[in-house]
């Protein structure tokens, strides 16, 4: 029976999370499936095959901390790719609600920008005067909530009534 004293290249692994491999590598010796000479092969291999993250493993940077493996994918970011209108919108309708939900008030400059955005995808957009009277009715948080709908050609002309109201009581608050 030889006994198992943790290497460099043990503590190596563990350190990278390799611990229940190392175990597994070691219970597969204690059960005779493996030499001593194999097991060491093995941890040898994957100290190896690792050994650019143990290389880095200390270092803060996070760019230098990766291992560049060949087996490793990593996609690369094409920026060209993302649609511009999915950033602003989200990004408008968060601060709108961010706005609301903790200074209960109407944010100006992102209910401007979400107006102006329906007026480019929907220039047609108009505000009809039997919706009107419904959009009235509702509370603030109601319009802040109806605002975040998403564009389209069947509620392009709701949201531009739910955009003139929220600008009309923005107004009335600002005077107050």
């Amino acid at each position: 029976m030889f006994s198992f004293f943790k290497s460099s290249i043990e503590k190596d692994l563990i350190k990278l999370g390799f611990e229940e491999l190392v175990k597994g590598y070691k219970q597969k010796v204690k059960s005779s499936e493996w030499s001593k000479l194999q097991y060491n092969d093995a941890l040898k291999s994957l100290h190896t095959k690792h050994k650019n993250q143990l290389n880095n493993i200390g270092n803060v940077n996070v760019a230098t901390r990766q291992s560049f493996d060949v087996d490793d994918a990593i996609v690369p970011l094409n920026l060209q790719n993302i649609q511009q209108e999915f950033i602003d919108y989200d990004y408008i309708y968060s601060t709108l609600l961010f706005e609301y939900n903790s200074n209960n008030r109407i944010h100006t400059k992102a209910l401007h920008e979400l107006d102006k955005l329906l007026q480019e995808n929907f220039p047609d957009a108009e505000i009809l005067k039997e919706e009107e009277a419904n959009v009235k009715q509702l509370t603030l948080q109601q319009l802040i909530n109806e605002a975040t709908l998403p564009f389209s050609a069947e509620n392009s002309n709701y949201l531009k009534t739910v955009f003139s109201e929220l600008l009309l009581r923005n107004k009335s608050l600002i005077k107050e």
